[in-house]
């Protein structure tokens, strides 16, 4: 019986020491210093921008969206490069705005996120106001809100006290195939398998470019935030 289990154990340690090997090694997606390998894409007739352009900043390391200077259009930060099924890690945090007394968030909806693929959006937002850290597309759809915006699981509204205000935030992004997870602070949120069928969407199953969503102060009505991003990591899988 010892050298059974003896064997066993050895076995497992084979496979595990295997499937370590085997996993793609985590690659940055900034460097750090610049943007480069990444555009905020053109709307309408209008041309593509730099990111600096758009009010993107790189601090310290940090990425921090949301406050256009004077003349400037935001937009969303996009990557040149395009990725399918991949693990993608980062760290955020929101600008903040104070609650009612009664603790309700009906205007502070400023929010970000980021897109994969072509059409899926990984949101962050304030439970609060409606705007979950959770996964949600453009469908029309009997149960989407605003004509066309579907949540296909609102993550964090199952964990009030989950995202932390005024502090960092880590997500953890695992796509493979038709099956989306997401992880907030340690803790699985959402787990999506979407398949869609329709023809209009099946580029959302090939490979597409990273986005950050510009975090649109008009949301908020007025209220001048910000995003951050850091630590960004992505692997394939």
């Amino acid at each position: 019986m010892k050298g059974i289990s003896f064997g066993i154990v050895t076995l497992l340690c084979f496979v595990l020491l295997a499937s370590l090997q085997s996993a793609e090694p985590w690659k940055p997606l900034f460097n750090g210093k610049d943007f480069t390998g990444w555009t905020v894409p053109a709307r309408g007739d209008g041309p593509s921008l730099s990111p600096a352009e758009a009010g993107w900043k790189i601090e310290d390391g940090i990425i921090v969206g949301g406050r256009a200077g004077p003349g400037q259009k935001g937009g969303g930060l996009v990557s040149l490069a395009r990725f399918k099924d991949f693990e993608l890690e980062v760290d955020f945090m929101l600008a903040e705005q104070p609650a009612a007394p009664d603790g309700s968030c009906t205007t502070c909806t400023y929010n970000s996120g980021v897109y994969l693929r072509t059409g899926y959006q990984v949101n962050f937002g304030r439970r609060e106001a409606g705007e979950f850290v959770g996964v949600v597309v453009h469908r029309v759809h009997p149960k989407a809100i605003r004509g066309n915006v579907l949540w296909l699981d609102t993550g964090d509204e199952k964990f009030p006290d989950l995202r932390k205000k005024k502090d960092w935030n880590h997500v953890q992004i695992s796509f493979k195939g038709p099956r989306l997870q997401v992880t907030l602070n340690g803790t699985k949120i959402c787990d999506v398998t979407d398949n869609p069928a329709d023809p209009s969407e099946a580029a959302w199953k090939e490979a597409g470019p990273i986005g950050f969503q510009w975090p649109h102060g008009g949301e908020a009505r007025g209220f001048a935030g910000f995003v951050k991003f850091r630590n960004a990591r992505i692997r394939d899988l």
